[in-house]
């Protein structure tokens, strides 16, 4: 391997390795009872399964969403599903 290839993917794996210190936001809020959606047992169970990890503050984190920059995505696209489905929250 030449010098120049070595120093690359040494480079790079640097880089690797340090954006995995730049803090993600990965929360989940408290939510206000009142607010949660009244629906049938079964809707509400499809809904559980097949939306809340994006658009609802009861997200279950998976692995990938700790490893940069997979994890700046997926905390984007939580903020963005929550930020979607939930107007009470953001004073509208």
């Amino acid at each position: 391997m030449s010098s120049p290839t070595k120093y690359t993917l040494i480079g790079f794996a640097l880089l690797v390795i340090a954006i995995q210190f730049i803090p993600v936001e990965r929360d989940n809020p408290l939510t206000d009872k009142e607010m949660e959606i009244k629906a049938l047992p079964e809707i509400k169970s499809i809904l559980t399964r097949s939306c809340y990890d994006c658009h609802s503050n009861q997200t279950e984190w998976p692995f990938y969403s700790y490893i940069a920059p997979v994890s700046w995505l997926v905390a984007s696209d939580v903020h963005e599903g929550r930020h979607q489905h939930h107007p009470h929250e953001r004073g509208v």
